[in-house]
């Protein structure tokens, strides 16, 4: 099992990163929320996507089950020919019509491409329809690429969706069409109006150290540094420099489910209680400041 065994494992209070079936995950928001009462966390990010549409009803859950819900999503952004990942946490919905109106012609891409993907793979002999996908996808308000590639595997096109996904779908596979065009930018100025903080999903993942600081100087407000697969050194040097920076630090397993992520624990990475407090604080500052505008 893969697990932060960094000192903030003992005191993980939070998981700021996972996904539920409003994208690419398995559980509903509520089976999320009652795995995160089991598993002892206090608050969970639901951050699905490209979409707010499991947010509602993980945060009515949470009243239920005393566990805080933080309103967030998952963007992806392009910085040039570099694909990067934004978590936006601490989102105020009634202030969300910006965000909003970005994620509704961000799905309505995502469903086009999934078209065109089922296209370009028929044509090279991979028969595939959209009611393939759709029946993939179920009730996801973000249609990805894991809904294509089950698509595959159930067609018998691949082994699995992992084996689809990597033969077929990835930059240079026959299966392959870019993401919504999202710039760093649009993504950050949507967050802040909806009250919410930027955060770099997964640094060491992305390995595009580079364009940290001067994300940092154009709006990007803090780092996923606790994130389930960097080793403690990653974990140090991102947390590191945000605070040199004066950033927030971030923390989450990038759950999807028992069977996506079968070597994830919901909970195995996230943020102690000031960590969580701090990103909670700045967001309450800035809709503080986007109310007196």
């Amino acid at each position: 099992m893969i697990e932060n065994r960094s000192a903030e494992n003992s005191t993980i209070v939070a998981d700021l990163h996972t996904h539920t079936r409003a994208s690419d995950g398995e559980l509903s928001p509520e089976e999320l929320v009652d795995l995160a009462a089991g598993a002892g966390l206090k608050a969970l990010a639901v951050t699905d996507h490209d979409s707010l549409g499991g947010v509602e009803r993980a945060i009515a859950q949470g009243t239920k089950r005393g566990i805080e819900v933080v309103p967030g999503c998952e963007l992806t952004v392009y910085e040039g020919n570099s694909e990067l990942h934004v978590l936006a946490l601490f989102l105020k919905l009634d202030s969300c019509a910006e965000l909003n109106a970005l994620l509704q012609s961000m799905q309505e891409h995502r469903r086009k491409r999934g078209i065109l993907m089922a296209q370009k793979l028929s044509a090279a002999g991979f028969a595939l329809e959209e009611h393939d996908i759709r029946e993939a996808a179920g009730n996801a308000e973000s249609i990805g690429r894991m809904h294509v590639a089950a698509a595959l595997a159930k067609r018998g096109h691949a082994r699995g969706a992992k084996d689809a996904l990597s033969r077929f779908l990835l930059r240079g596979g026959v299966g392959y069409v870019p993401k919504y065009p999202l710039t760093p930018e649009q993504a950050f100025a949507a967050v802040r109006a909806a009250g919410g903080v930027a955060i770099l999903a997964h640094p060491g993942r992305t390995q595009h150290d580079e364009l940290l600081s001067p994300l940092f100087h154009r709006g990007l407000d803090g780092v996923e540094a606790y994130y389930r697969t960097h080793p403690e050194m990653e974990r140090r040097y991102y947390a590191g420099w945000a605070r040199r920076c004066e950033k927030l630090v971030s923390g989450g397993s990038d759950y999807h489910g028992p069977r996506a992520t079968p070597n994830v624990r919901l909970g195995a990475s996230g943020v102690d209680k000031k960590t969580l407090s701090d990103l909670r604080s700045r967001a309450a500052q800035r809709q503080y400041v986007n109310a007196l505008v």
